[in-house]
């Protein structure tokens, strides 16, 4: 699938599986304008996207990812991947990733309908503030080692 056909809205189908419908429902109620295809759910928090996915063999998994939030340049590149291995290592759930000079970040949970709203918005925190932290980490010039 091509995320960024995705991100940019070009998809419009309905997600297949529960928790990807209940997922959009609470997007949708708390006043996202969530975008879905057969799945992910696409959204966005003041300009930024987001989406979440789902595993056709596993109703309970989703993933968050917070996609291409950081540009790395070849003068940073190696301090880029030593805070991401150190929060990598350091954080529960998290996975910080480089693609392209790019990074992104993910949080791969197990959800149940009973949980939704809580854990949707524990992921979103988790993602959100790791993100920040990688970015002051940069910001300083030198590893969080």
């Amino acid at each position: 699938m091509d995320i960024q056909k995705t991100i940019t809205g070009i998809f419009r189908k309905g997600v297949k599986s529960k928790l990807g419908n209940a997922i959009m429902d609470l997007l949708l109620k708390e006043g996202f304008r969530p975008e879905s295809d057969n799945s992910c759910v696409v959204f966005k928090i003041e300009g930024t996207a987001f989406y979440f996915s789902f595993d056709d063999k596993d109703e309970h998994f989703v993933r968050l990812v917070y996609p291409n939030f950081y540009e790395v340049t070849s003068e940073n590149k190696v301090l880029a991947l030593y805070n991401m291995n150190y929060l990598n290592c350091n954080y529960k759930f998290i996975k910080f990733y480089m693609n392209d000079d790019l990074v992104s970040i993910g949080i791969d949970m197990l959800l149940y309908p009973e949980n939704i709203e809580k854990d949707v918005y524990r992921m979103l925190s988790i993602v959100r503030g790791s993100a920040g932290d990688f970015c002051r980490e940069m910001d300083k010039g030198y590893s969080c080692y």
